[in-house]
C-alpha cells in the first residue's frame, strides 16, 4: 500500500480539524494536542511532538502523542546533538527530513521537522516519527503534510496574538458603520440601496468581493456586485451564484466554504463546484437575508403562554467572497451577519415601499396637501372639489379600453414535416435557417423492415413467375396432345397464378414507393424553421406521423400569435360585434425593441381555450401585420400587443380589474 492513500485521507482530516479549531479556538495545550492527535496515525506516522521556544530561547517539549508507538516505556529522552538539530532545522524556517538517528528511549526512527512561525519569526515546530520501511522513496507528500500542519499552528498563533493586542482605533470601525447604515436608510429605492449595500458593505467587512442576491417572486436574481455598475444576468458567473443562492434561500441557512468541499449538502456540492470555478474564491460565505418580525400590537392575555412565532422566509442573500486566503479573516463572519442585519432590514422597507399601489400618485396628493398645513377652510374645499373633479372624470371621460396579450411574430404559411414510415435518421439533407424550394430533399430515411418487406416481396414476385411459366409449358404439351380436360385445367391455373403474380408485382410496386418516399422533401419554398436541427434528428429512430422538422414561408404574409386571458375575451368579443369591419386595432412592440410599436388588426380568434404556464386558461388570437414595417424578420419573436375594445369610462379603464373582481365574486 502506497503512502500517497493515507497521507491525503489524513490531510483531508487534518484541515477539518484545523478548520474546528480555528474557529472555537480553545486553549494552546488543548489546540496543539488535538491537532498533533489527528496527524498521528500509529502505521506511518508513528509519534510527534510539539516544540517551544522557553523564555531563555531553549526548545522545551510542549505536548506529544503516539510516543509507546516507539519506546516501550512511551518516555522522551533527548539527547544534546538531536536539540542541536532540531534548533537548526527551525532556524533555517522550512520543513525538512532527517534520517539521521533521533534517540527516543533506545528507540531509533527517522523524523521530518516543520517550522511553527508566528510574527515573522520560529515559535516552536512540530517533530513526527515514520516508520521507513513503509515510507516509500519520495518525500513530496509527507512535506506537504507537515507543511499543513504548521500552517495551522501559525495561523492559530496569529489569531491568539490578534486577540490581545488592543485595536489602533476603536472607534473607527463603528464610524464607518454608522455612516453605512444611514446611507442605507437615505433611500427607499431597491436598485440604490443594492448598490449602496455591496460596494460600502465591502469596505466595512473587509472582503474582496460582495454580491446581493433578491428572491423576487418566484425569481432569483442577482442584484448587485460590488464595483460593477451593472450586473449581466446572463454571465456564467452570475448564473452559477444565482444556482447557489436558490438553494440557500431556500433552506433559510448560512453555506459557509473553507477550500474544502467535505460537509456540504449534496444538493449543493455540484452548483457550489461550478460557482467557484467561475468565481476563483478560496472562501465564499452565503448568508440568508431575514427580515425582523413585527412588533405585536397586542399583549397576550396570559403571559406564560409561550408566542408562536411564524417562521420568515429569506427575502435574499449575501455573497461574501476571499481571493486569496480560504481561511475567513478575523472578526469578517460578525461583521457580515451585523451588514446581513441592517441590508436585509433596508431591502425590506424598501420593497414595501415600491409595492405601494399608484406611489407616484401618492407621493403627488401627499405634496399637494403638504401645501395647506394650517388652512383648515382651504383644504375642507380642496378635498371636497378634488373629489368631485375625479370622481366626474372616472364617471364620464371616455378612453380606451385596451385588452393586453402577449404573443410571437410568424409566417402565415406554415407547414410540419412529417415522418412518411417507421425508420431511422440516415442524414439531414439542410441545416437549421436554410432556405429550401420546394421538393427539395430536407432528410433521408432508412427503414430495415420495408426493405426486408420489398426482399420478400420480390422473391415471391419470382416464385409466382416461375410458377406461371411452368403453366404455360404444360398448357403447350396438353395442346400437342389434343386433351382438352388438361388444356381446360391448366387454363384455370394459369389465370389464378396471372393474378397473383400481379398482385405480388403491385405489392413490390407499393414498398418500392414507400422506400422512395423515405427521401422526405420540402413541401413549399421556404425555411428551416427548426432550431439545431441536426441535433435533433441525426441517427435517432421516428416514428410514422412522427414531426420531423417545420418549413415555413418567410418571404410570404406574417401574423401575430397571440395568447389572451379567456376572462378578457368578453370585452374582444362584444367589441368585434360593435365593430364595422369586423376587425379590432392593434397596438404592439418587440420585446427586442420596446420603443417602437407597430399597428396590426385582429384577423381570426381561435374557437377553444388552451392552457398557458403564464396565464392559466387563453384564448389564441391572429391579428394580420405588414412585415415590410419590421426591423428584422425573425421567426418567433415575442411580442406584447394592447388590443383596442373601444371606449369605457375612465374609472373602469384604471379600475376596471377591481370592479370585475367584486362582480366575480359577489354577483349574488
Amino acid at each position: 500500500m502506497k503512502l500517497e492513500d493515507p497521507l491525503r485521507k489524513n490531510l483531508g482530516e487534518l484541515r477539518l480539524t484545523g478548520d474546528r479549531l480555528l474557529e472555537s479556538l480553545p486553549p494552546v495545550d488543548r489546540f496543539f494536542r488535538q491537532l498533533l492527535g489527528t496527524a498521528v496515525d500509529g502505521e506511518r506516522l508513528l509519534a510527534g511532538i510539539v516544540w517551544m521556544v522557553g523564555q531563555e530561547g531553549r526548545l522545551q517539549a510542549y505536548c506529544d502523542e503516539g510516543l509507546k508507538n516507539i519506546s516501550p516505556d512511551g518516555k522522551l529522552t533527548v539527547g544534546p546533538n538531536e536539540l542541536q538539530q532540531l534548533s537548526g532545522a527551525l532556524q533555517e524556517g522550512k520543513v525538512v527530513v532527517l534520517n539521521g538517528q533521533a534517540t527516543i528511549d533506545s528507540g531509533q526512527r527517522p523524523r521530518v521537522i516543520g517550522p511553527i512561525q508566528s510574527g515573522g519569526k520560529s515559535v516552536g515546530g512540530v517533530e513526527l516519527f515514520f516508520d521507513s520501511d513503509q515510507l516509500p522513496g519520495g518525500h513530496r507528500d509527507l512535506l506537504h503534510f507537515v507543511e499543513e500542519w504548521c500552517g495551522y499552528g501559525a495561523k492559530y498563533l496569529d489569531q491568539q496574538r490578534l486577540a490581545t493586542q488592543q485595536p489602533k482605533d476603536p472607534t473607527g470601525f463603528w464610524e464607518k458603520f454608522e455612516r453605512f447604515t444611514l446611507e442605507l436608510q437615505r433611500s427607499l429605492n431597491v436598485r440604490e440601496v443594492s448598490g449602496i449595500a455591496v460596494n460600502d458593505g465591502r469596505i466595512i467587512i473587509g472582503c474582496d468581493r460582495l454580491s446581493l442576491v433578491l428572491k423576487e417572486g418566484k425569481r432569483i436574481k442577482v442584484r448587485g456586485i460590488s464595483g460593477q455598475d451593472d450586473v449581466e444576468h446572463r454571465a456564467n458567473l452570475v448564473n452559477s451564484m444565482r444556482n447557489v443562492a436558490k438553494q440557500v434561500i431556500r433552506v433559510g441557512e448560512p453555506l459557509v466554504y473553507r477550500g474544502a468541499i467535505e460537509g456540504i449538502p449534496p444538493q449543493l456540492e455540484k452548483p457550489l463546484s461550478t460557482f467557484l470555478q467561475e468565481s476563483r474564491s478560496r472562501m465564499a460565505l452565503f448568508l440568508p437575508l431575514l427580515p425582523k418580525d413585527e412588533i405585536p400590537h397586542k399583549e397576550e392575555k396570559d403571559p406564560h403562554t409561550p408566542v408562536r412565532k411564524k417562521k420568515v422566509k429569506p427575502i435574499g442573500c449575501l455573497v461574501v467572497e476571499q481571493f486569496s486566503e480560504s481561511r475567513p479573516l478575523p472578526v469578517l463572519r460578525e461583521r457580515s451577519d451585523l451588514v446581513a442585519d441592517h441590508v436585509a432590514a433596508s431591502l425590506y422597507n424598501a420593497r414595501r415601499h415600491q409595492e405601494i399601489f399608484l406611489l407616484w400618485l401618492w407621493v403627488a396628493i401627499g405634496r399637494f396637501f403638504g401645501w395647506f398645513r394650517g388652512r383648515n377652510l382651504l383644504i375642507t374645499l380642496a378635498v371636497i372639489a378634488g373629489i368631485a373633479v375625479a370622481g366626474t372624470a372616472l364617471a364620464f371621460v371616455p378612453w380606451d379600453y385596451r385588452v393586453e396579450g402577449i404573443g410571437k411574430t410568424m409566417p402565415v404559411v406554415q407547414h410540419s414535416v412529417f415522418a412518411p414510415w417507421d425508420g431511422d435518421v440516415y442524414e439531414v439533407l439542410v441545416e437549421s435557417g436554410q432556405e429550401v424550394k420546394q421538393g427539395q430533399p430536407l432528410v433521408q430515411l432508412v427503414s430495415d423492415e420495408l426493405r426486408a418487406q420489398l426482399v420478400t416481396a420480390q422473391n415471391e414476385v419470382a416464385e409466382k413467375e416461375k410458377v406461371y411459366n411452368t403453366i404455360k409449358y404444360q398448357i403447350d404439351s396438353a395442346l400437342n396432345r389434343g386433351s382438352k380436360e388438361e388444356i381446360a385445367r391448366y387454363r384455370v391455373e394459369e389465370l389464378r397464378t396471372e393474378i397473383e403474380v400481379n398482385a405480388a408485382k403491385e405489392k413490390v410496386s407499393v414498398l418500392q414507393d414507400r422506400i422512395e418516399k423515405l427521401t422526405v422533401l420540402s413541401p413549399i419554398d421556404g425555411i428551416v424553421a427548426t432550431f439545431k436541427l441536426k441535433e435533433k434528428l441525426q441517427n435517432r429512430p421516428v416514428r410514422r406521423a412522427e414531426v420531423l422538422l417545420e418549413v415555413m414561408d418567410d418571404k410570404g404574409d406574417w401574423q401575430l400569435e397571440l395568447e389572451v386571458p379567456e376572462y378578457r375575451m368578453g370585452h374582444m368579443l362584444k367589441a368585434l360585434e360593435q365593430s364595422e369591419d369586423g376587425t379590432l386595432p392593434i397596438e404592439y412592440v418587440l420585446a427586442t425593441a420596446v420603443e417602437t410599436s407597430y399597428d396590426a388588426k385582429v384577423a381570426k380568434i381561435a374557437t377553444r381555450t388552451n392552457e398557458s404556464e403564464e396565464e392559466g386558461t387563453i384564448v389564441e388570437v391572429y391579428a394580420d401585420i405588414d412585415a415590410n414595417t419590421l426591423p428584422s424578420r425573425r421567426i418567433g419573436a415575442e411580442v406584447e400587443a394592447k388590443i383596442n375594445c373601444g371606449k369605457r369610462s375612465l374609472g373602469y379603464v384604471l379600475f376596471g380589474d377591481v370592479i370585475e373582481f367584486v362582480q366575480r365574486h359577489f354577483w349574488l
